[in-house]
């Protein structure tokens, strides 16, 4: 659940970035691109539900 309300968020946040930007299209592809590497980059941080019960599991 955490993942899904953390994607929304940041397409929020990207849809914003890209309406802002609207009028100067290179600087838009540049600020997607960085935001899209962000957003891979903190996804794994992010803690789901699935990541928690495997971890509970492997301790058996």
């Amino acid at each position: 659940m955490g993942k899904i309300v953390f994607t929304l968020l940041w397409a929020g946040v990207l849809i914003a970035v890209s309406r802002a930007l609207d009028d100067v299209v290179w600087a838009q592809y540049l600020a997607i691109f960085v935001l899209g590497g962000m957003y891979a980059f903190t996804i794994d941080k992010v803690p789901d539900a699935r990541s928690k019960n495997t971890r509970e599991g492997s301790g058996r």
